[in-house]
């Protein structure tokens, strides 16, 4: 043994074995197991929710060539706008997350879209703003994903319903449950929603493959499911919980997440 290895300060693995090196673990030049740190890396997971997104928007592309729209809907936290920031991304659709400074200003919401559009300078006139925006998706009739439209006052949707209808662009409102009755009490809009689609709670299988694809650590069904209870299926409580558990775990220099463990991460965080 040289001398840096006498330096080293010795590293116990929490369940009293050291000697046998865990996964995420390395054994050096002198047989004695070092622990690195665990990372955290955001990444995109495809859920079933995720899935089921694809179908709606493959189910809206068949009816090309007329107005349409899809929506989307569920408690927040369940990844609908990370999901539509993604397929638009990919996909080459427009994305735009309504702003409440909108409400009394119908301009603002057209000049937006607009810039989405890569209508560089909007007009200052809501009418020269409507009939570029529709000239623009004439010639490209990609789909248009409006998140969070309950902001805005009702009337907001004969002007969405206008330019689907004249450009034959489908679009897909996103939002919270809400939504549905925000929809439904303009039957000229409710007709022309060819698909509702509402995203479910994240479950225990899609917890253990956030964890794996963002972390690498392997997490048994019943740590997950100590995390997925206490996120009541939010994907936002659940990540937050899970950057607890990592600093837990890096704190024990141990990649075996125990349930004991998950029970202090989840009460870390705030709770309603």
């Amino acid at each position: 043994m040289d001398q840096q290895d006498k330096a080293r300060p010795r590293l116990l693995r929490i369940d009293g074995d050291d000697n046998r090196p865990a996964a995420g673990k390395k054994r050096p030049r002198g047989g004695k197991a070092t622990f690195k740190t665990i990372q955290f890396q955001p990444v995109f997971v495809n859920t079933k929710n995720v899935r089921h997104f694809e179908v709606m928007m493959d189910c809206l592309a068949q009816g090309e060539g007329e107005g349409r729209m899809g929506m989307v809907y569920s408690r927040a936290g369940r990844g609908k706008t990370r999901t539509a920031q993604w397929y638009a991304a990919h996909n080459g659709c427009v994305y735009l997350r309504i702003e409440n400074v909108w409400r009394s200003s119908e301009l603002g919401f057209l000049q937006a879209l607009c810039l989405e559009l890569n209508i560089i300078k909007p007009p200052g006139k809501k009418g020269d703003c409507f009939r570029l925006a529709v000239d623009r998706l004439i010639d490209d009739p990609r789909p248009v994903f409006l998140d969070e439209l309950e902001k805005l006052p009702k009337s907001f949707l004969e002007t969405i319903r206008d330019l689907s209808d004249i450009s034959t662009a489908p679009f897909i409102i996103i939002g919270e449950e809400e939504i549905v009755p925000y929809m439904q009490n303009n039957r000229r809009v409710w007709s022309r929603c060819y698909y509702k689609l509402e995203f479910e709670p994240i479950d225990t299988s899609d917890i253990i493959r956030y964890c794996f694809e963002s972390t690498g650590l392997r997490l048994t069904s019943p740590v997950a499911a100590i995390l997925g209870a206490s996120s009541e299926g939010d994907f936002r409580l659940a990540r937050r919980d899970l950057l607890a558990l990592i600093q837990i775990a890096n704190a024990n220099q141990s990649t075996e997440i125990t349930e004991e463990m998950a029970e202090i991460a989840v009460k870390t965080g705030l709770r309603n």
